[in-house]
This record gives structure tokens, sequence and C-alpha cells, in this order.
């Protein structure tokens, strides 16, 4: 599969009140990073949801933080799949300075839902 990078410049609403980004904005940034690399791979989530009924929420979500980074930082956010199997995909997550400094690394357990039931044919969704 494809892997993806995003840019983002830290904003005041990144921000908690030392001017350091927040814990919670690195998870949104990650969320970018996760949609990003399923469209690079032609994989649509929201026409899972309209077309199909098929939601990917997160169920595991594990994330080291290593330094914080600062209000106008440039931060890159590196994604790829780690593992896929039928029931469940795991993406591994590192939130960078454009200079290769890591602030954050993690992994993300994503499954897919229908109707409620976690859907045990992924192979179907995530081709390649």
């Amino acid at each position: 599969m494809k892997d993806s990078t995003l840019n983002f410049k830290v904003q005041y609403a990144d921000t908690d009140a030392y001017g350091v980004a927040w814990h919670g904005s690195y998870l949104r940034w990650m969320e970018a990073g996760r949609i990003d690399v399923l469209y690079k791979n032609n994989i649509d989530i929201k026409k899972l949801d309209e077309e199909n009924g098929i939601k990917m929420p997160v169920i595991e979500l594990n994330v080291k933080y290593k330094k914080s980074a600062k209000l106008m930082d440039d931060v890159v956010v590196k994604t790829k799949v780690l593992e896929k199997t039928s029931f469940y995909v795991v993406f591994e997550q590192i939130v960078q300075s454009v200079g290769g400094e890591t602030f954050i690394e993690g992994t993300v357990k994503g499954v897919c839902v229908k109707n409620g039931k976690i859907l045990r044919s992924l192979e179907e969704i995530f081709k390649g």
C-alpha cells in the first residue's frame, strides 16, 4: 500500500496555555494522515459509509510522546499501513519536525463496522 506524508503548521488552536502543541492536536493530525493513506489507496471512507453503511472506528491507540511541537512549527505526519488482517488494520504513524526530529510515534488499530457488527472481510476493502 502507498504511504502518506502530510505537512501542518502548528496554529494557536493547536496549542495549550504553555504555547506547546496540545496532546489532542497530534491525534487530529494522525487522523488526517490515516484518511490520506486510505484515499491514496483508493479507499473513500465517505463513500463506504454512504453507499455501504460501513464505518471505520478506531479501537486501539498507542502514542508515545517524545518532544513537544511549538506554535508555528512545521510538522510532518508520516503514515503507513503496518498490518492488515481480515478483522483489522494497524497504521504506524510518526509526527516529526521538517528536520526529522520526532515529536510522537504511535500505532492505531481500526476496524470496519456495518450495522453495529465488525466486518470480517477487510480483504475486499484493503486490496493491495
